[in-house]
């Protein structure tokens, strides 16, 4: 439990574990044999075809969600930070293959927890399973309205629009007209599914226009 400890206040807050006391929490850990693993910048938590059993969450670092054309072109499906889970939505069906890569942006550590044992109320039927369970599917909501925004964004007709969607999302998000973006442009414009010279065109076009200001990943939104 060494390297729990060292993570075990960021793992209480995480939204997975919400409403539990320390006993509970502690509890909980050691009945599904929750293990920390260290990923490497660009090393692969998940591959493509994998068939997942268990619950990442992540406490520090990012991860790419990504799928290779087959003539490899990449597209960024989302990206993940702090307190975000992996798989949860393919876990939740046995047998089902990974149709996407999770991929380290930078070092990252995961909380790795076994998806049955998460789902399998004990014996008891204890509160802290039920809150367990509730709380993943308050998560699963979460990620389903992160999916709808994604189509929203990528479905615009032109380069322009997609940027607009985006951005315009991203201000609703951080409840500001001021933010910061946490891609890169060639992440942004591989997210976006465009040429990444293409939208630094729009970009420059767009604060030409006085619509956005920007600095390197700092956004600013002006009427």
């Amino acid at each position: 439990m060494e390297k729990l400890e060292k993570y075990y206040n960021q793992i209480k807050n995480s939204p997975v574990f919400f409403g539990m006391n320390d006993e509970e929490l502690k509890g909980l850990l050691e009945c599904f044999h929750a293990r920390i693993r260290k990923y490497d910048k660009e090393e692969m938590i998940i591959r493509q075809g994998d068939i997942i059993s268990n619950i990442y969450l992540i406490l520090e670092g990012a991860v790419n969600i990504e799928k290779d054309s087959y003539w490899g072109r990449r597209i960024i499906i989302s990206r993940l930070g702090k307190n975000d889970n992996l798989a949860l939505s393919f876990v939740g069906s046995k047998n089902v293959e990974s149709s996407v890569d999770a991929v380290a942006v930078e070092n990252t550590p995961v909380l790795i927890l076994s998806y049955e044992k998460c789902t399998s109320m004990c014996q008891n039927a204890c509160t802290r399973h039920k809150v367990l369970i509730n709380n993943l599917f308050q998560i699963l909501s979460k990620e389903n309205i992160e999916l709808i925004q994604k189509i929203e964004n990528v479905s615009q007709k032109t380069i322009r629009d997609k940027l607009l969607t985006f951005l315009s999302n991203e201000a609703q998000k951080n409840r500001s007209n001021s933010f910061d973006i946490n891609f890169n442009r060639q992440d942004l414009a591989d997210y976006l599914n465009v040429d990444r010279s293409a939208m630094s065109f729009e970009l420059s076009k767009l604060q030409k226009e006085g619509l956005i200001k920007y600095n390197k990943n700092h956004f600013e939104l002006l009427a």
